[in-house]
């Protein structure tokens, strides 16, 4: 009987002393931005604008899902209109700044590069993350303070999806990309 007891106790004493597991990205919140406004456009092709609309909104969609996966809410604004675009996207990053619950913003933009080196369709996921930042204080009375939260750009992931030296469609699939991106995106938050 003494055995048992003291068996027990040791095992609550070590299960107190192991460190549980925290996932620090638990309820981080990030908006992902895709389409019209970001894209490359081509004046006499709606088609090609259309692919270019699509991968990016695709994209941006299985980034938020993947990185729900990994404990972040997400936001996600795809824009359907170039015209309104910055509009549009500088009135969602504000409103979602000023109360806070913003924490990294996912860009992503699919270009069309093309000069005497280059030939590419490639994708373009650069991260933002929000810093907090203490905004018109005296500081000899600390008065007059208050906090925003500016965006510092952490970096750019670059897929190809047009290769121009094997001339065709990149083969890699979107879930590798999408992860890599995420991945890339969850250590930045760590």
């Amino acid at each position: 009987m003494l055995r048992h007891l003291l068996f027990a106790s040791l095992f609550i004493v070590m299960a107190g002393c192991a460190s549980p597991q925290n996932n620090t990205v638990e309820g981080k919140t990030l908006l992902i931005i895709a389409g019209e406004g970001l894209n490359t456009v081509y004046e006499t092709s709606p088609a090609a604008n259309g692919f270019l609309f699509e991968v990016g909104s695709t994209f941006a969609t299985e980034l938020g899902k993947k990185l729900e996966e990994f404990g972040f809410e997400s936001y996600l604004f795809v824009s359907k209109d170039s015209d309104t675009f910055n509009q549009q996207y500088q009135r969602a990053v504000n409103s979602l700044m000023t109360d806070g619950t913003i924490d990294g913003v996912a860009e992503i933009k699919v270009l069309h590069s093309k000069n005497n080196k280059v030939n590419e369709i490639a994708l373009y996921a650069t991260y933002f993350t929000t810093d907090p930042f203490t905004k018109g204080c005296d500081l000899r009375t600390s008065k007059n303070c208050y906090s925003v939260k500016l965006l510092d750009k952490i970096g750019v992931r670059k897929h190809l999806i047009v290769d121009q030296a094997t001339e065709s469609f990149n083969d890699t699939p979107v879930s590798e990309m999408v992860t890599d991106t995420a991945l890339f995106i969850y250590r930045a938050e760590l």
